[in-house]
């Protein structure tokens, strides 16, 4: 269950940035838009991949679903913690690019997934670790 979750949300993140690479105008991403409504450099109504280019969505996208899919293939839940804390980094830089002309404001969106992961994690069994026996090849001489 706990992996399927972890699952669940990486592909969220990465649908999410999919759907604002559809969706997102420059008068969505730009402050000089909100603020006068006119830029020098391109029109407000110009969608942002037009603008800012595709592989800087593709980033982000992959920086957001990173963590999900690390905890999800490790199943250690010091690793799932990690995960969250990590997505909490994330939305604190994306609170602090939030006047940047850029997709990294995106990253505010690894709030509700560090919450969903953190719910997650709490309720992730822990695997006890597997002894080897004497003797067997995987000890250490």
């Amino acid at each position: 269950m706990a992996r399927s979750v972890w699952w669940a949300l990486a592909v969220a993140a990465l649908a999410f940035t999919a759907w604002n690479a559809t969706s997102l105008t420059m008068f969505d991403m730009s402050t000089s838009c909100l603020k006068i409504g006119e830029s020098s450099s391109y029109q407000c109504d110009d969608r942002a991949v037009d603008v800012l280019g595709v592989w800087p969505l593709v980033g982000v996208g992959l920086v957001l679903a990173t963590p999900p899919a690390v905890a999800a293939i490790a199943m250690r839940k010091s690793i799932s913690w990690l995960a969250v804390i990590v997505l909490l980094g994330l939305f604190v830089v994306g609170l602090l690019s939030v006047t940047s002309d850029s997709y990294s404001e995106l990253l505010i969106f690894a709030l509700p997934i560090a919450a969903v992961g953190a719910i997650n994690a709490s309720f992730q069994r822990a695997v006890p670790r597997r002894k080897t026996p004497a003797g067997s090849p995987g000890e250490l001489a």
